[in-house]
């Protein structure tokens, strides 16, 4: 391979990873924290106490403050009302920390018992899992939010976005990944306008190499969602990959024009496609 392609393709890659990471799906603004005994666990195992004890160091002296004392009261109900247990997980939340949110959230979803409740921890717990860099945590929290979201859907099957955020996890931190994909398209059965079932759908074809029906899925997400102008950095990436030079710059500049943030390096990549190419 050529030097010049190679720093293209180089350059290419480090974006799409630093645009993934922009665009991830979350509900919360959140903060990497990974529980500091982790790695002494087994995969089936879930100390709480652990991951929340790490988060604290993360908090600041008001944060904490305030924490403390609304979990001493919690304490003093073993736990049990819901509204402390509630706002405990929103002063996690407004922290950015969703994996201390989902547990108590969590807690809070085992008393009521509802769809919404099982949903409040789930995508904490799912947004913590698309964090985390440690492999162990990784997969005691997928494990976490699969058990909530399947709650969820033992409430009300219908839930297509639970079923979506499911079907990721199975997809992404599993070893049943063909699992995942089954739901997936079974949301996209029910509703082919479903944007974010799209959205994986594509970005497990590409992961497969299944190049042109990701194109497919990446075009099916902007003919939804016209906002999701991200959508034409990957598919300039995919037609990239195919050798498609002509069509990936079409898909950049595209992206380039309606971007709302620097892309500097993109319009270096372009450039350097359109001097290799002519």
């Amino acid at each position: 391979m050529k030097s010049a392609q190679l720093r293209i393709l180089l350059i290419a890659g480090t974006i799409l990873l630093s645009v993934a990471l922009y665009f991830l799906p979350s509900q919360i603004n959140k903060k990497g924290v990974e529980p500091r005994a982790a790695a002494e666990r087994t995969e089936d195992e879930f100390n709480p106490e652990d991951l929340l004890r790490s988060a604290k160091a993360a908090l600041d002296s008001n944060s904490l403050q305030a924490l403390e004392v609304i979990e001493k009261a919690s304490s003093q109900s073993n736990n049990k009302d819901t509204a402390l247990l509630d706002s405990i997980g929103r002063i996690w939340d407004r922290n950015g920390i969703p994996a201390a949110s989902a547990i108590w959230f969590e807690r809070k979803a085992e008393i009521v018992k509802s769809e919404a409740s099982f949903l409040d921890a789930a995508y904490r717990y799912f947004d913590s899992f698309r964090m985390a860099k440690d492999s162990t945590v990784q997969s005691l929290l997928v494990g976490k939010a699969i058990t909530n979201y399947e709650k969820v859907l033992e409430i009300n099957p219908n839930n297509l976005n639970a079923k979506t955020d499911l079907g990721a996890c199975y997809a992404d931190g599993t070893s049943e990944p063909m699992k995942g994909i089954m739901l997936l398209r079974d949301v996209v059965t029910a509703d082919p306008n479903h944007e974010m079932a799209q959205y994986n759908l594509g970005m497990l074809s590409v992961k497969s190499g299944q190049l042109d029906k990701a194109i497919e899925r990446f075009q099916k997400v902007l003919e939804i969602n016209p906002e999701r102008t991200e959508m034409n950095f990957y598919l300039g990436q995919v037609h990239l990959q195919k050798g498609d030079t002509a069509a990936a710059i079409q898909a950049y500049e595209t992206f380039i024009k309606n971007a709302k943030y620097d892309v500097s390096d993109v319009i270096k990549m372009v450039q350097a496609l359109k001097s290799k190419s002519s």
